[in-house]
């Protein structure tokens, strides 16, 4: 349930061009994508030197007061953080998707206010956490040490996510500072990051909340939070929100993998958490996978915030798919609808000529951009005609599914 705030950014325009070519590598296409949403997107936050935003969509907005949203650009950043991880082993091309990110944070905290705590949502903050958190991961690959913003943005985040993790409605973490829903938006990137900042007690209160309160056990899914009437009254009383959205299942999926992999996981909880990763990814394939084109895909919710969610599941089903405990079919499942997913999103992507509209210069002499469509079931040229607005999430949803595929490919 996540929400919107505002931002700006110094424009660019790009345009329609030519056809799509023929089908590259699988890291081929998430460059693609990669410098797509650069090209199309990226500028600096409030025109400041050295910092970076996402524009909300293409073209830009041409006010100052433009909406924007505090989590695409988490989700922006960790897949600037992915192409970086992608490229490891080629520090100059990694470099630059690093130096990125950085300018990236940079945009978010001026935007925020000159914080990244400024913010009324524990969920945005957990998200831009988890990316946080994988940026200093990069920096120790590339650069040898953590950068010393990095690390006051991420313990600051922290700090802020565990005022939202209370015994209130028997657990789990709230979804913002009025403290009157807790749902899986919230709980499950944070006990994530509970995981990965070695707080697992506090991981496993939260995903044990979670299968408790928002599981659905004959569907294997979760329902998306749990709502407080009349807060204040003194009557309160809870009401279950049973909206099922793709992007729950991928950070409990995420939590489940890491704190059974986690030191001082026991065998026996260790095989519970791993049979209950391996009941998400069917929940999940049953609940929002279907077939296009012959290929295994997931259903896409539109666009606005919703434009993200499958892109996040399908982050974390690349790793379900890459960890060699989970069965077989688990595996196999979570491995077709990304690479399905993927091949679909690449398929029917229409490509865009950036020099075609008031002469703004491409990345590189005869190339073009590609336009993705927020739904695998219709192609670009459709869903994304030329002159229609494109949204930032619906892309960097795209190319998150894109580096998931790459990930797979590699492995």
């Amino acid at each position: 349930m996540p929400t919107t705030t505002g931002a700006s950014a110094t424009p660019r325009t790009l345009s329609s061009g030519p056809a799509a070519g023929p089908a590259e590598r699988a890291g081929e296409r998430a460059d693609t994508a990669a410098r797509s949403v650069r090209e199309l997107f990226g500028g600096r936050a409030l025109g400041v030197p050295g910092t970076l935003l996402g524009a909300p969509a293409h073209p830009w907005p041409r006010t100052r007061t433009a909406p924007w949203h505090y989590w695409w650009q988490a989700h922006l950043l960790d897949a600037l953080v992915d192409a970086g991880l992608r490229h490891r082993d080629e520090p100059v091309r990694a470099e630059p998707f690093r130096r990125e990110a950085h300018r990236l944070l940079r945009g978010i905290t001026l935007r925020s206010g000159g914080r990244v705590t400024r913010n009324s949502y524990y969920d945005d903050m957990a998200w831009l956490l988890l990316a946080v958190g994988r940026l200093t991961a990069l920096d120790h690959a590339l650069a040898g040490r953590a950068d010393v913003a990095c690390l006051d943005a991420g313990s600051a985040l922290l700090a802020r996510i565990e005022q939202g993790h209370t015994t209130d409605l028997g657990g789990g973490v709230f979804w913002n500072t009025r403290h009157d829903v807790k749902n899986t938006a919230s709980s499950a990137p944070a006990a994530l990051a509970f995981v990965r900042t070695h707080r697992t007690e506090q991981a496993r209160a939260v995903l044990a909340w979670l299968q408790e309160t928002l599981w659905n056990p004959e569907r294997k899914v979760f329902h998306d939070g749990l709502l407080l009437v009349a807060a204040g009254s003194g009557t309160e009383v809870t009401r279950l929100d049973e909206r099922l959205f793709s992007y729950n299942s991928g950070p409990v999926l995420g939590a489940l993998l890491e704190l059974a992999d986690a030191p001082g996981t026991g065998a026996d909880e260790r095989s519970r958490l791993l049979r209950t990763a391996a009941d998400v990814v069917a929940g999940a394939a049953e609940t929002f996978g279907r077939s296009v084109d012959g290929h295994r895909v997931l259903t896409t919710h539109g666009g606005g915030d919703a434009g993200l969610f499958s892109g996040i599941l399908a982050r974390y089903l690349a790793e379900a798919a890459r960890h060699p405990e989970l069965p077989e079919q688990a595996r196999r499942t979570a491995a077709e609808l990304v690479t399905g997913t993927a091949e679909v999103l690449w398929a029917g992507r229409r490509e865009a000529d950036p020099a075609a509209v008031h002469g703004a210069p491409s990345s590189a002499a005869g190339e073009t951009v590609a336009i993705f469509s927020p739904d695998p079931a219709r192609p670009a040229r459709e869903s994304q005609r030329p002159g229609a607005p494109v949204e930032l999430s619906t892309q960097v949803q795209a190319w998150t599914v894109l580096e998931a595929a790459a990930r797979l490919d590699r492995a």
